[in-house]
């Protein structure tokens, strides 16, 4: 009985001596290391006197760029290239600091950052639900130097943050960035078919497409076509890539705007390269099918740019006879979809009964000519198509099945976006345009 008695005490002694010995030191637990990580973050954020320079890169693609102000105050004012009004006029919100599974930044009232998240389509071109499937709540990556690198919480997307200069700081204020924008987005109008050359003949076409933010080279070598494309976002000096675009080794990770000589250039292993100007496409859309591009998405709308009468009168009238039939439905996008290697097209129909989407596909397969012209044969319907087959008459039978077509871009000035253009050879007077993906 006493031996048990001193075991048990020889065992209580133990477990309380081992106690004390993982008891962590004052600063060491967990919570106590968050906090202090929090305040790191927060005295790195509120203690750059002239703000940050941030890209932001979506997780649905696109790249856009910022200037942000913290203060102590847990509020932020900031400029982006989203739109005209975002590169003038500072906008004040909220933010806090906080432990979400890890330290992170949330701007947690509305700003410029959240009309890229914003749901509805008709704030900013995006996904219905998800927008351009970019993130206002980031967790903290790395810290180096005078960079902080942060990640979407929910969607992945990448967040920069770079130390403004006093000179940045009062260029952004001077709304320089605005000046800049314009200053590229009017170039581009006036001159839609750029090129460069890195390193030998080849003229390689140079795209910058403001609506996507995609940068897109591309080029034909040996009978083949190449390309190579990065998001990107504007800077006060021109546009910075969010990886670079390669030739043979050569690459390109931002190009520059020289506003005394009108003109973009770029600077490759030391060397300055201008950025040229063709008076006709490099290379004509159709050999870009299958290879930058697969479809032409004609949006919902009743016109749009590059949209002739005769094609938005046919356009109405489909609509007009579908919303009165049967069904009662209601005619949105369509997409036209190049499966290039089986010379094969399929106009996927977006169709709406009340909130209810449903698609209708209307397959075809098409020879096309060494110039570029096109001619589509209609092959059998079924499902949803079959339903509104007499409804799209006017589009498809009597000018998809019928004609032949060429594609060509077509420069929307208005947003700076190259669209695609179908355009018949038969009816010239019958045109139409959509996005390029």
């Amino acid at each position: 009985m006493k031996k048990t008695i001193i075991y048990t005490l020889l065992l209580v002694g133990l477990l309380a001596s081992c106690k004390k010995g993982i008891d962590p030191a004052p600063g060491e637990r967990p919570e106590e290391r968050t906090e202090a990580k929090l305040k790191e973050y927060s005295d790195a954020l509120t203690g750059a006197a002239n703000g940050w320079v941030a890209y932001l890169y979506p997780e649905g693609g696109s790249g856009f760029s910022f200037y942000m102000k913290f203060s102590a105050t847990n509020r932020v004012t900031m400029m982006a290239d989203i739109s005209e009004q975002s590169t003038q006029e500072a906008y004040e919100s909220s933010y806090r600091l906080k432990s979400v599974l890890a330290p992170s930044l949330l701007f947690d009232t509305y700003n410029y950052m959240h009309i890229l998240a914003d749901p509805s389509p008709e704030v900013n071109g995006g996904v219905a639900g998800w927008g351009l499937y970019s993130d206002f709540e980031f967790s903290f990556d790395k810290v180096s130097g005078d960079t902080i690198t942060l990640r979407g919480n929910l969607l992945d997307s990448k967040l920069i943050l770079i130390k403004a200069t006093a000179a940045q700081a009062e260029a952004y204020n001077n709304k320089e960035l605005n000046t800049l924008v314009n200053d590229v987005l009017n170039y581009t109008a006036e001159n839609q078919y750029l090129f460069v050359k890195l390193g030998d003949e080849t003229q390689i076409q140079s795209t910058i497409n403001a609506s996507t933010k995609i940068f897109t080279l591309n080029w034909l070598k040996d009978n083949v076509i190449s390309t190579s494309s990065s998001a990107f976002a504007f800077t006060l000096t021109g546009i910075v890539l969010k990886e670079p675009v390669e030739y043979e080794g050569k690459q390109i990770t931002e190009l520059t705007w020289d506003a005394a000589n009108r003109e973009l250039y770029t600077n490759v292993g030391g060397e300055k390269i201008v950025v040229e100007v063709s008076p006709t496409p490099i290379l004509p859309l159709h050999l870009l099918m299958g290879v930058s591009y697969n479809t032409i998405v004609v949006p919902y709308a009743s016109t749009y740019p590059g949209w002739s009468t005769d094609f938005v009168n046919r356009r109405a009238a489909a609509t007009a006879t579908m919303q009165a039939g049967t069904y009662g439905l209601r005619l949105d996008r369509m997409l036209f979809q190049f499966e290039v290697p089986n010379s094969r097209m399929i106009i996927t129909i977006d169709i709406y009964q009340g909130g209810n989407k449903f698609l209708a596909d209307f397959p075809y397969t098409y020879s096309k000519t060494a110039s570029g012209e096109y001619k589509f044969t209609a092959g059998t319907l079924s499902g949803n198509a079959s339903l509104i087959k007499d409804d799209m008459a006017p589009l498809t039978t009597q000018r998809i099945s019928a004609d032949t077509f060429t594609l060509d871009y077509f420069f929307d000035a208005s947003s700076g976006q190259v669209l695609g253009q179908f355009k018949s050879i038969e009816h010239p007077e019958f045109t139409f345009t959509g996005t390029l993906n």
